[in-house]
C-alpha cells in the first residue's frame, strides 16, 4: 500500500517548505504553535490542529522557536490508496473532495484528536513490524481508521482558514503569545496591552474565528500540555504547575471534564500503552 509517514521536530525557530505533490497530505500537530503560509492564506498550526493539503498544494511552515518545541506528523496518501481503503459504503477519495478548500486547518474534538495522535504515532512504527502476525491487515486497519477520523474532523470542526491580513495575523500572534505564556496568568487586559487592541475586540474576534471563548482555548491548551508532560512521565504533583494551573483541584476538575477521566487514570493508561 502506497503512503508515507514523516515525523518532524523543531526546538529552534525554523521555516520549511512543504509540497503535497500528487498526494493528499494530512499534518497532525502534536505540540507547539506555528503558522502555515500558503500564498494568500494563513493556516493555524497549533497543538491539536489537523491540516489538510490536497494534491498540487504547497505551503511554508514557520515556527518562532517558542516553548514548547514544534512537533508534527505528516501522512501522505495518493488517490489510489484512498480507493484501496474505501469500501462499498464509503468512498474516501470522494469524501476528501467534499472538503471545500485546497488547504484547510481544523481543530478536532478532544476524543478524535487523542485517537489520531495514537494512530499517527503507530503509523511511524509500522515499518518495523512487517514480520508480525497479520502485518498487512493491521496496517490497512490503522491507516483506514486514521483517514476516517481525519475526515470526520474536517467535516465537523470549525475551520481556521482566513485570508492573509493584519486582522487575522493579529489573532495568530495571540495564539503564539498564549502558547509562550501558558505557565503564567493570561488575561484579556494583558492581551490588550500586548497587542494595542481592545480586549472586547480580541474576545469577540477570538470567539468568531475559533468558535470558542479565549478562556476555553487557554484551558484546553494547558490541558494539552499537561497530557504531554504526563506522557513524558512527570509526576502529577508537578504537571499541573508546569501546565499553568494555579492549583491541583482546578486542574483535576478541568481534566476530568475535558477527557472523561482523572489525571491519574490518564497517567495509568499511558503507562499501560507504553508497556503494551
Amino acid at each position: 500500500m502506497k503512503y508515507s509517514t514523516n515525523h518532524f521536530l523543531w526546538e529552534n525557530s525554523a521555516s520549511r517548505d512543504f509540497s503535497s505533490g500528487s498526494c493528499y497530505n494530512l499534518f497532525l500537530v502534536l505540540r507547539g504553535t506555528g503558522l502555515f503560509c500558503c500564498g494568500d492564506t494563513i493556516l493555524s498550526a497549533g497543538q491539536a490542529d489537523l491540516i489538510l493539503f490536497k494534491p498540487g498544494e504547497r505551503g511554508t511552515l514557520r515556527f518562532s522557536g517558542a516553548h514548547p518545541p514544534f512537533e508534527l506528523i505528516r501522512v501522505s496518501l495518493p488517490a489510489e490508496t484512498l480507493a484501496d481503503l474505501s469500501d462499498g459504503e464509503t468512498d474516501l477519495a470522494a469524501a476528501i473532495g467534499v472538503v471545500p478548500f485546497r488547504q484547510a486547518s481544523v481543530r478536532p474534538d478532544s476524543e478524535i484528536y487523542m485517537l489520531l495522535k495514537s494512530l499517527a504515532r503507530k503509523l511511524l512504527t509500522l515499518p518495523n513490524e512487517n514480520s508480525a502476525f497479520g502485518a498487512a491487515l493491521f496496517e490497512h486497519g490503522i491507516l483506514q481508521m486514521f483517514v476516517v477520523l481525519a475526515l470526520r474532523a474536517c467535516r465537523q470542526a470549525e475551520r481556521h482558514q482566513a485570508p492573509a491580513s493584519r486582522h487575522h495575523l493579529m489573532l495568530d500572534e495571540v495564539f503564539l503569545y498564549i502558547q509562550a505564556h501558558l505557565q503564567e496568568e493570561i488575561t484579556l487586559k494583558q492581551l490588550e496591552q500586548q497587542f494595542y487592541v481592545s480586549h472586547e475586540h480580541i474576545s469577540r474576534e477570538f470567539k468568531r474565528q475559533t468558535g470558542q471563548t479565549l478562556h476555553r482555548y487557554i484551558v484546553r491548551a494547558r490541558l494539552d500540555r499537561c497530557c504531554l508532560y504526563i506522557e513524558q512521565g512527570y509526576p502529577l504533583t508537578e504537571v499541573y504547575k508546569m501546565g499553568g494551573f494555579g492549583g491541583y483541584n482546578h486542574f483535576f476538575r478541568a481534566f476530568k471534564k475535558e477527557y472523561g477521566m482523572t489525571p491519574r487514570e490518564y497517567f495509568g493508561s499511558t503507562r499501560a500503552d507504553a508497556h503494551g
